[in-house]
């Protein structure tokens, strides 16, 4: 998990945004800016330049402190719903073109290299298919129906959505054994490097999503 999934953007959330959510982050901006009530409305990458220090280290300490308060199985349902639908969905979504694009060019460009892993642009975009379906369909049937935390209808298809994260996870499972879990070769260029570290990462993100929905989640609605 990233510290934008739960901060937000560094750029636009506000000493007093956080200190909100969460009064003991009020310790850690004190820590490097003491007299930092007068900063209350300031965005928290300007108050890392005031206290001189690289802004992912101040957010890094920020959440943290937020994650030590309220570990990620007790976060609020609504602030869930945010974090999957605006930091996992819209990230898996703007990510999957780019790695299918980039799987394409490396299997027309090495085809004749034995180490690519053959057949790996239509695994992605396999995994593009059954990702967007599965998003749309999650987004519009159970996520939406679960604001404010209310009750349940006996229709919500979380079972459904639970078959639906076990495709993927054995598509991602297929990904790892093509890619050597995503170790490229000594003969690999940059776009082929990037794009086995891009994977891995979208690998690791939506295993990461998987868990909140289907073990953190969809518990608290299930009959």
């Amino acid at each position: 998990m990233n510290y934008q999934d739960i901060l937000g953007s560094c750029s636009e959330t506000t000493v007093g945004q956080l200190v909100s959510r969460c009064p003991q982050t009020l310790a850690v901006f004190r820590k490097h800016v003491p007299e930092i009530e007068a900063h209350r409305l300031t965005t928290v990458d300007i108050v890392a330049s005031i206290a001189n220090v690289e802004p992912k280290r101040l957010c890094q300490e920020l959440f943290d402190t937020v994650m030590e308060q309220t570990p990620i199985e007790e976060l609020d349902t609504d602030l869930l719903l945010e974090l999957i639908l605006r930091g996992y969905d819209a990230g898996h979504l703007g990510k999957l073109p780019e790695i299918h694009r980039l799987a394409r060019k490396i299997e027309a460009v090495h085809r004749a290299n034995p180490e690519v892993p053959k057949g790996i642009t239509l695994a992605v975009k396999k995994l593009e298919h059954t990702l967007t379906d599965h998003i749309k369909r999650e987004n519009a049937y159970v996520l939406k129906r679960m604001k404010h935390d209310q009750p349940p209808r006996p229709e919500t298809p979380i079972a459904q959505m639970n078959e639906e994260h076990s495709v993927i996870k054995r598509q991602l499972k297929k990904l790892r054994q093509m890619t050597c879990n995503y170790h490229a070769p000594e003969s690999a260029c940059r776009s082929w490097r990037r794009f086995y570290r891009e994977l891995k990462a979208l690998d690791f993100r939506l295993s990461e999503q998987i868990y909140l929905e289907r073990d953190v989640l969809f518990p608290r609605f299930q009959f």
